[in-house]
C-alpha cells in the first residue's frame, strides 16, 4: 500500500444546499427558494475536496451506500485517493437550508455514516505523516473506536489532527469527557470558539486555548477559528492571533474544514505551524469568497 502524507477519515457525505430561505414556513406549508447546489459534504468531504485541489498527497477511505447519491458521490472524488467500502443502505445525505442573515439550517440522515467502523476500515488506512479525524459526532460507530484509533496512529508515529464537530444537544459533561480523553493523543486540535468555550466552559478564548493545551499531547497545538475574526492559534506555550483578510462573502459552508486541509497540507510541505496556519486562513477566505470556488492564493508557497 503506497505512503501517504494524509489520510481523512470521517463524514463524507452529500450536501444538498438550498436558499436564501427568510422566515422558516409554516408545518404543512411550502416555500420556494432561489438557489440549489449538490455539493460532496461533511467535515471530512469538506477537507478531502480541499486537499486534492491544493494537490495534497492524500488518501481518503469511508463507506458508501447502494443508492444514486453514493452513485454521484464517487464520482466526485479522484478515483486513485479514495477507498470506498460499500453499504448496503443509504447514502448519508445533508439538506443545508442557508437563511438571508447568513445563518444556516442542517438536516441530517446519517446513512452509511452510521456503520463506518474501525474494523472496516483499518486493513485500508495506508502509512501516512498525518491523519484527520473529522466528523465524530456524526460517525458514532466509529466515535467509540477513537481511543483505538487514536493508539492506532500513535503507535505509528502519524500525528493526529481532530476536528469532532457540534454534537446534536451540545457538550453534555460526560461528552466534553469523552473528548478531553481523545486530547492527550492529539497533535492538533483544530475546532472553532464555540466548540472551545463549551468544552472548557471558559468564555475567553486564551484560557480556552490554555485549558485545551494542558490536554494535550506535549508537542500538541491548539487551533480555535473565529471566522471573519481569523485564528487563535497556541504552539509550545505561545498564543497568537491570525487576523482574516476582508472579502465579500460567497459561501460559508464547510469553511473550517478547508482551513483544516490547507493547514494540514502546508505541514506536509514542511512549513512551521504559524506559517500553515497563516497559509490555511488565506486558503479558507478565498474559497468562501469565490464561486465557483477557488482554494490557491494568487502568492501561494
Amino acid at each position: 500500500m503506497t505512503s501517504r502524507d494524509l489520510t481523512i477519515l470521517g463524514n463524507v457525505n452529500v450536501d444538498l444546499i438550498i436558499g436564501p430561505l427568510g422566515d422558516w414556513p409554516e408545518r404543512g406549508t411550502e416555500a420556494l427558494v432561489n438557489e440549489m447546489q449538490w455539493r460532496v459534504g461533511g467535515n471530512a468531504g469538506n477537507a478531502a475536496v480541499a486537499s486534492m485541489a491544493l494537490g495534497t498527497d492524500c488518501a481518503v477511505v469511508s463507506t458508501i451506500g447502494h443508492d444514486l447519491a453514493g452513485e454521484w458521490l464517487q464520482q466526485q472524488l479522484a478515483a486513485e485517493q479514495v477507498t470506498w467500502l460499500p453499504h448496503a443502505g443509504p447514502t448519508s445525505v445533508t439538506v443545508a437550508v442557508n437563511h438571508s442573515d447568513g445563518e444556516r439550517t442542517f438536516l441530517t440522515h446519517l446513512g452509511h455514516l452510521a456503520t463506518l467502523e474501525w474494523e472496516d476500515l483499518s486493513p485500508h488506512i495506508p502509512a501516512s505523516r498525518f491523519a484527520l479525524l473529522a466528523g465524530a459526532f456524526l460517525t458514532p460507530a466509529l466515535r467509540r473506536q477513537y481511543p483505538e484509533v487514536l493508539t492506532y496512529f500513535e503507535h505509528r508515529g502519524t500525528q493526529v489532527a481532530l476536528d469532532m464537530g457540534w454534537p446534536d444537544g451540545g457538550y453534555t459533561i460526560p461528552l466534553r469527557q469523552e473528548v478531553m480523553g481523545w486530547l492527550p493523543q492529539t497533535r492538533h486540535l483544530l475546532i472553532n470558539d464555540l466548540e472551545a468555550r463549551a468544552l472548557t466552559l471558559e468564555t475567553d478564548l486564551q484560557r480556552a486555548a490554555a485549558c485545551l493545551a494542558a490536554h494535550l499531547h506535549p508537542e500538541g497545538t491548539v487551533v480555535i477559528k473565529c471566522g471573519a475574526d481569523g485564528v487563535l492559534l497556541r504552539h509550545a506555550g505561545q498564543a497568537n492571533t491570525h487576523a482574516a483578510p476582508t472579502v465579500k462573502i460567497s459561501d460559508t459552508v464547510g469553511a473550517g474544514d478547508i482551513w483544516n486541509a490547507a493547514y494540514l497540507h502546508a505541514l506536509s510541505c514542511g512549513r512551521e505551524i504559524k506559517a500553515a496556519t497563516e497559509f490555511a486562513v488565506q486558503v479558507a477566505s478565498l474559497a468562501v469568497s469565490t464561486n465557483p470556488r477557488r482554494y490557491l492564493p494568487t502568492q501561494s508557497f
